[in-house]
Parts: structure tokens; C-alpha cells; sequence
């Protein structure tokens, strides 16, 4: 059976209404044709009819009285039917007709012709009734009678088979046009107004907190396509949902981490203290472990100090400062953070021209690019592999774009378009919150530029960003954290 989506199927319940008013249309022309035909006939038969009774009428008035008046009638009249025969006869050339409207004219000039020949032999002193040869005459004229009330009668018959056959075809149309309706009506009422039913009912549930997904019709058509994509609206507003929940939890945590952070940034600062002081009254000859220790102390005191400074610039708002900046101090900065991250058999190449100055903030900037290269390594899980960081200034020369590429895993082609949505990942647990790739989208946007990715399943991913160029000097270095 031929699957039809919603559009054909409409198109084809317009195309057999349509048909249907032609077929009909033209069949009551054609109707109207047969119609008009045999009123035409019936008017000539009936005239035919008339003349034939008033012939018999002046035959009678002649026979009685010997008037050529009534003679000369009669002979009028004949002449008239004369003529009319032919019309009659050529409208009965396409349909049955009595035989013996053949003889019709052979009757009316036998009829004639022995009319005259009474008239000679009937003279004013005979008497009524006594003309010579008026038996012939009138079973002449009876037979005209006859002949043209037939025609009549056949007419009228045929008139009354028409009307009832016209009344049957009407009937028959009127009970398809009914069922066709019908048919129409159910379709409409299937295809269309029950399923925008269920998404109304089902939006309603949405708006009251209930996430529950239609069921969707194997067949094709446009509103399967509705369904489905109304299915994975419904997915979409439950994972949103979700993270939503993560987000306020992580505003809770924020909060917590920073009231955290600052009752722990005063001890962490009495024992930095204690250290550098119990180092600068040891002696590293006598005591080289001893010296050893406090210093391990201070560097993991340092940081520690660094952690507690990450949860408090976590948890306050993050502003934007901008300025003129050459673009490879920024990647060089990068490039120092990361060594460190980067394991063996991972290089990091980096090609960036040191005429590219951009207005950015450089201590986002850093960060940004910093998200974008621990990604890269880690998408890397096998060793060996390549991390390239590279910059060019785009055909208008208006725009800086940077691209950020690795040899790693890829990612699958159904989550592209997920990738920098808050807290989605595809990391476990313990290597992601699904919050770097939206820090970068965020900081990226702030400053006015672009960022998209490209990748293939298998062989790396690339990340580019367009960020517009200034025109501006070099600003003073602004500090960085270290």
C-alpha cells in the first residue's frame, strides 16, 4: 500500500472533489443537450398535432357545409404540415422514433390529394354528409391523428424516462458527494486536529511541570515530523530543566566555596608566614631535610593559596576590561600555564604573528584559550598527538581568526551542536562540569567576536575564533595572575 504524507493526501481529497464537480457538471450539460433536444421535439410533435387537428376540424366544417373557406383550410394546413414533417424527422435522426412516422408524409398528400378530388364531387346541392369519397377522406385524416398522437405520446414518454433518469443520476451524486465528505472530514479530523489535540494537551502538561513525549505514527507525513520534533522539544526543556537544578546548586556551592575561602585564606596565610620564617632561620648545611620540608610547605601553602583565589574569583562577578593586547604574549602566557599539563608524546605547536593586536580582556582571553587546550589534551587519550595554536588575520582585515586544533578522539556529529550548552559534557565526572566550552563561548561573545568548531569522529576536532582586530597601540601589560 502507497504511504501519502498529510500534503498528498489533502492535494488528492482536492483532486477527487474537484473531478467530482467536472464529471458532474459535465454530465448535466451533456443532460441538458438530451433535454433541450426533446423539447424541441415535443414542441414540433405537439404543433405537428395541433395542425393535424385542425385539418380534421375544417374536414368536418367543408363536409358539412361545402365552404371553399374550410376547403381552402384544409389545404393551408396541410401545406403547414408539410413543412413541418421534415423538421420533425430531422430532430428524430439520432434516437428511436416510431416506423410509421415514415408514412407521414405519403399519408398527408394522399390525404391531400384526395381532398381535392371530394371537393370536385361535392357540390352545394348535396346534401350533408353525402360527398363522394368522405369515408376515405376521413380515415385518411384519422390517420394523421393517430400517427402525430403517437409522436406526441412517445415524447412525452421519453420526457418522463429523462426526468426519472436525471432524478437517479442526481441521487447517486448527492450520496458520493456525502461520502466523500465524510471521508474528507475524517482525514482532516485524523491527520490534523487529533494530533494538534494531543500537542495542545501535551503543552498544557509542559506548563504544569509534566514532561511526557507523544506517541509518534511510524507513517510518514508532515505531522509525524511535528511529533517528533515536539518529542525532542519536550527532552530538550527536561535536560534544561536539570540543568538548571545544577545551576542553582552550583550557585549554592559558589556561595559556600567563597565564605569558604575566605575563613580558610587567613590561616593558609599565618603558616606561609611561619614557613618563610622558619626557612630563612634554618641551616641548610646542618639541617638540608629539615629545609627541604618547609619548603614543600610553602610551595603547596602557595598553592593552596592559589585554589582559595580561584573559589573567590568563582564566585564573584565576572567583569570585562578591555584593551589593546598583542595576541602572542596572550598564547605564550598559555602556552607557560599548560606546559606543565602536557604529557609525553603531546607537542604543542604554536604559530601566531606578532603584528596581531586585539581589544580583549587578556586575563579572560587566557583563560579561554587555557579551556581550549586542556580540552585538546585531554581528547588526546593515546599519545602520540598534536595540539597546534595558530592566528592569521582574515581577507577584510578586520578580524583576527585563531584556531585551536588537536589530533584527539573528535566528537560524534549529534553533539556539535551541544557542546556549548552549560553543563553539557561528554567527560566523566571527574575530568568535567560541562562549564569550560560555555566559558569560552561566553567570553568570546563579550568581546564581540565568533566561535565554532569542526570535527570528525576519529581524527581531532578544531576550534576557531574570530575576534576583531584594533587599530589601536599597545597598551601598558596589564598583571596577570600567575
Amino acid at each position: 500500500m502507497i504511504a501519502l504524507n498529510l500534503r498528498e493526501k489533502m492535494i488528492g481529497c482536492f483532486c477527487l472533489h474537484f473531478l467530482f464537480y467536472i464529471v458532474v457538471g459535465v454530465t448535466l450539460l451533456k443532460d441538458f443537450d438530451l433535454f433541450h433536444d426533446d423539447v424541441t421535439l415535443l414542441m414540433h410533435a405537439g404543433n405537428l398535432s395541433n395542425i393535424c387537428l385542425e385539418i380534421r376540424r375544417y374536414e368536418k366544417n367543408f363536409i358539412i357545409r361545402h365552404h371553399d373557406e374550410d376547403f381552402d383550410k384544409v389545404i393551408g394546413y396541410i401545406d403547414e404540415a408539410l413543412k413541418t414533417v421534415p423538421q420533425v424527422i430531422d430532430d428524430l435522426k439520432i434516437m428511436p422514433h416510431p416506423r410509421h412516422l415514415q408514412d407521414l408524409t405519403g399519408a398527408l398528400q394522399a390525404y391531400k390529394k384526395k381532398f381535392k378530388d371530394t371537393k370536385k364531387s361535392c357540390t352545394a346541392d348535396i346534401g350533408v354528409g353525402g360527398c363522394p369519397g368522405q369515408n376515405e377522406v376521413r380515415e385518411l385524416g384519422q390517420k394523421l391523428v393517430s400517427i402525430t398522437g403517437d409522436l406526441v405520446q412517445f415524447e412525452q414518454g421519453k420526457m418522463a424516462e429523462f426526468i426519472e433518469t436525471f432524478r437517479s443520476q442526481l441521487g447517486k451524486a448527492i450520496i458520493f458527494l456525502v461520502f466523500l465528505s465524510l471521508f474528507t472530514i475524517t482525514l482532516l479530523y485524523t491527520a490534523i486536529i487529533k494530533p494538534l489535540k494531543m500537542v495542545e494537551n501535551a503543552a498544557i502538561d509542559i506548563a504544569a511541570g509534566t514532561f511526557s513525549e507523544l506517541p509518534v505514527d511510524e507513517k510518514k507525513g508532515e505531522i509525524r515530523s511535528i511529533l517528533r520534533a515536539f518529542n525532542r522539544m519536550v527532552k530538550e526543556l527536561e535536560e534544561q530543566q536539570e540543568q538548571l537544578f545544577q545551576a542553582k546548586k552550583l550557585s549554592s556551592i559558589g556561595t559556600l566555596a567563597s565564605e569558604t575561602a575566605h575563613q580558610i585564606n587567613n590561616p593558609l596565610n599565618n603558616i606561609a608566614t611561619s614557613c618563610q620564617l622558619a626557612l630563612s632561620e634554618a641551616d641548610k648545611d646542618h639541617n638540608p631535610m629539615v629545609v627541604r620540608m618547609l619548603e614543600t610547605i610553602n610551595q603547596e601553602t602557595e598553592r593552596a593559596g592559589e585554589i582559595v583565589r580561584g573559589l573567590l574569583e568563582f564566585s564573584r562577578a565576572q567583569t570585562f576590561s578591555l584593551q589593546a593586547y598583542p595576541l602572542h604574549k596572550v598564547v605564550s602566557r598559555v602556552q607557560q600555564l599548560v606546559s606543565s599539563e602536557v604529557p609525553a608524546g603531546i607537542t604543542l605547536e604554536v604559530d601566531i604573528p606578532q603584528d596581531i593586536i586585539l581589544r580583549i580582556d587578556v586575563q579572560k582571553t587566557v583563560e579561554a584559550l587555557l579551556n581550549l587546550c586542556i580540552n585538546a589534551i585531554q581528547a588526546i587519550s593515546e599519545p602520540p598527538g598534536r595540539i597546534s595554536i595558530k592566528a592569521d588575520k582574515d581577507g577584510s582585515g578586520n578580524n583576527a581568526v585563531i584556531t585551536v586544533s588537536d589530533t584527539g578522539a573528535g566528537i560524534e556529529k549529534e553533539n556539535l551542536q551541544k557542546i556549548f550548552d552549560p553543563f553539557f559534557t561528554t567527560k566523566n565526572a571527574e575530568n568535567g562540569t560541562g562549564l569550560g566550552l560555555a566559558v569560552v563561548y561566553g567570553i568570546i561573545k563579550k568581546q564581540h567576536g565568533t566561535t565554532r568548531v569542526d570535527s570528525e569522529k576519529g581524527k581531532g576536532t578544531r576550534f576557531t575564533i574570530t575576534l576583531p582586530l584594533s587599530h589601536e597601540k599597545e597598551e601598558t601589560e596589564p598583571l596577570i595572575e600567575s
